[in-house]
């Protein structure tokens, strides 16, 4: 017989959690109808327990750390430096000049980087996210997917710092303009593309461990075959037969960090065909893999 048990994290009694027994399924039959107003009445139904979880990941971040949050910046910007180092002065590879004029590798640099960290932290969190919670799932009933929003919402404030940090730069350095505005709007789409990918991978590494090995390869492979560290104008236009560039250049990651650079470094708006990329892939990617979770999310309790 199922009890209420006392709200979660303090939420309101409409989303506490039900103590269950260990088996115990959820009410509910079939699949959840897969559209974007039911994957978002979802998660604001639950909305004080998805604050809460992303209050729960943030405070546990950089718990006793003496500097805290300052990691958060201290770690891209080393990469800025390292990168700046190799490219531009080994490498001497140059930036196109920025909507100010000036050619400076290391504000093109970061304003890539910060969404690629955004979306790779996406897929690299969601092979954490049922597991920090699987203790807690065997006790009471949760919906599963308000742990994983709270955990994306806890990376978005990192990210929304981290952009806060480069438009401060940009200034200070009199480059911005009204496309700056939009960089918002980019690294949202950017995160639904990471999360619906997530999805993806936080299921099958519940069943196969050996998933956060091959996406760690793969994350790894994808930074430096996409043009983030470097401009795109180093890659040839062909290669072994093949129009290497134009390849590289519709990868959907490099869209999203094309379209941050147009915006926020060129002071340029994204073209149309862009932004229907970016719309494209985001929601495509998005719904198919809130499709996939949904079908197995109630079945990972037991495999966690």
């Amino acid at each position: 017989m199922e009890t209420r048990s006392r709200p979660f994290f303090g939420a309101r009694s409409d989303c506490s959690l039900v103590s269950r027994p260990r088996n115990l399924v959820a009410p509910q039959k079939g699949i959840r109808p897969v559209t974007l107003t039911n994957i978002f009445a979802s998660a604001s139904r639950y909305t004080p327990l998805v604050k809460n979880f992303a209050r729960r990941e943030l405070k546990a971040r950089y718990k006793r750390s003496v500097l805290g949050w300052t990691w958060s910046m201290l770690s891209p910007l080393s990469t800025i430096l390292v990168y700046s180092l190799v490219f531009s002065v080994f490498f001497r590879a140059s930036p196109p000049p920025a909507g100010n004029g000036t050619q400076n590798f290391a504000v093109f640099l970061f304003t890539g980087l910060v969404v690629w960290l955004f979306f790779a932290g996406m897929i690299n969190g969601s092979m954490g996210w049922l597991s920090s919670v699987g203790d807690l799932r065997r006790k009471v009933f949760f919906p599963p997917e308000t742990a994983i929003f709270g955990s994306a919402v806890a990376l978005g404030v990192q990210s929304a710092i981290e952009a806060g940090v480069l438009l401060l730069v940009m200034v200070l350095l009199g480059n911005v303009g009204l496309p700056t505005l939009v960089l918002p709007v980019v690294l949202l789409l950017a995160g639904l593309f990471g999360l619906g990918i997530g999805f993806f991978v936080c299921v099958l590494n519940t069943h196969y461990r050996d998933v956060q090995y091959l996406v760690g390869i793969v994350i790894n492979a994808v930074f430096f075959l996409v043009p983030i560290v470097y401009p795109i104008d180093i890659i040839p236009e062909q290669h072994w037969g093949l129009p290497v560039r134009k390849i590289v250049e519709w990868n959907p990651i490099n869209q999203f960090v094309a379209a941050a650079r147009d915006s926020t470094y060129l002071v340029e708006w994204p073209s149309a065909t862009r932004w229907l990329a970016l719309v494209g892939y985001s929601t495509v990617t998005f719904v198919l893999g809130w499709r996939f979770f949904a079908r197995r999310s109630m079945q990972l309790s037991e495999d966690m």
